[in-house]
């Protein structure tokens, strides 16, 4: 009897694990959000060639590269023939250098391997167009070219190197690209999640001017948000890689409901930080009553246009140009400031964008009284798109 008790008696046996802690609850990142964009400079192609391996090679991140051809990157104990650690570059016969986003600037030594060698390293811009050309001499020399696009300069697109005699060496190359530097303000408009799940953003310079645009969809998970879409250049800007629309991904942000949203943004070729706060505007509700007016004073990139919406939410307007617009204001959800804005661009004249059906979200905003004006963001996914900010009369 004893044993039996002692084997199974109250007490003996370990407490079960306590369950595990449920998961956060998600965050909601939908909201007006403002704040500040920042894009930092492309970093330089920088190498003097002691660790690209043999044969034809590419340095840089893509798409900042520069592809090295027909030369041989190596060291054959001469110290006299490295400017920069124990290797350089060697050309015996004819190589190239080919950037794959062109740049500003470009700095590299040169020499002849033996006296009497003949070569001459020729600069190209981005169409080919011979920008300098140099005669390599017998001692190291530095070759400096420096391109500014401001003042109309075409912008470097390859080196060219032919040895007549002998054999060059190359070393401490560095090639640099135009400033994308900036700090910019970005307001952006995440709808409320599912079904929907959309965002826009705008993002203006200090003077106020629309220079860029973005719009998608997102996702949340706990306080992690992510996302793709497309972000587009307003005519005259460009983005760090050159190109004036970009597929984008939200590839970090973190979201504090109803207070921060950070983001960081990738698909220009430099990863973009947004740092936003909410606008407790976002909470006000929203009606069709609300945003019935004639909506002024908003340009189609340069383009003057007004619109009208009647109190189904119907809208219909102008530009200068002759573009004819009619559209859509829908409610979301009425307990948030947030509409579904459709619009159809019809080429009356000479429109600067292309005609078709732009669809995206709004939001009334405050300058002088409450909900005067109606900020707004359309797009056709990869190809164009219409923000503004028109005032009510």
């Amino acid at each position: 009897m004893s044993a039996f008790i002692g084997a199974c008696g109250g007490g003996g046996g370990a407490a079960p694990p306590p369950p595990p802690p449920p998961p956060p609850a998600a965050q909601d990142p939908s909201g007006i959000w403002t704040g500040t964009a920042v894009t930092p400079d492309i970093p330089d192609v920088v190498t003097s060639f002691e660790t690209v391996g043999a044969g034809d090679f590419t340095v840089g991140a893509a798409p900042f590269t520069a592809t090295f051809a027909g030369g041989a990157a190596k060291t054959v104990g001469d110290q006299g023939l490295y400017s920069n650690g124990d290797f350089s570059w060697h050309v015996a016969a004819a190589g190239t250098v080919t950037f794959a986003t062109p740049g500003s600037t470009l700095s590299l030594s040169t020499r002849t391997v033996s006296a009497g060698d003949n070569a001459t390293i020729q600069v190209l811009d981005e169409n080919g167009v011979e920008i300098s050309s140099v005669v390599v001499p017998d001692a190291f020399a530095v070759i400096n070219v420096t391109r500014d696009p401001a003042i109309g300069e075409s912008l470097i697109g390859s080196v060219v190197i032919t040895v007549t005699t002998g054999e060059i060496v190359i070393d401490s190359f560095t090639f640099g690209f135009v400033s994308t530097a900036s700090t910019d303000d970005i307001v952006c408009l995440f709808a409320p999640p599912a079904p929907d799940d959309e965002f826009i953003c705008a993002v203006a310079d200090a003077a106020g001017n629309i220079i860029a645009g973005a719009n998608g969809t997102f996702q949340v998970n706990g306080n992690q948000v992510s996302g793709m879409g497309w972000l587009y250049a307003a005519p005259g800007e460009s983005f760090a890689d050159g190109s004036t629309i970009a597929a984008i991904t939200i590839s970090a942000g973190t979201v504090a409901e109803n207070t921060s949203l950070d983001l960081t943004v990738d698909g220009t070729g430099v990863s973009i930080d947004v740092t936003t706060t909410f606008d407790a505007s976002f909470n006000r509700g929203s009606d069709l009553a609300t945003v019935e007016a004639s909506w002024l004073n908003f340009d189609i990139f340069g383009d003057a246009s007004t619109f009208d919406v009647d109190a189904m939410g119907a809208i219909s307007g102008s530009s200068a140009a002759g573009c004819m617009l009619m559209g859509q204001v829908s409610v979301m959800d009425a307990a948030v400031n947030a509409y579904d804005v459709a619009i159809t661009v019809i080429d009356g004249g000479t429109c600067g964008i292309p005609a078709g059906d732009y669809n995206g979200l709004g939001a009334t905003q405050d300058e002088t009284v409450m909900d005067d004006k109606f900020f707004f963001g359309v797009f056709v996914d990869g190809i164009s798109m219409i923000i503004g900010d028109p005032d009510r009369p």
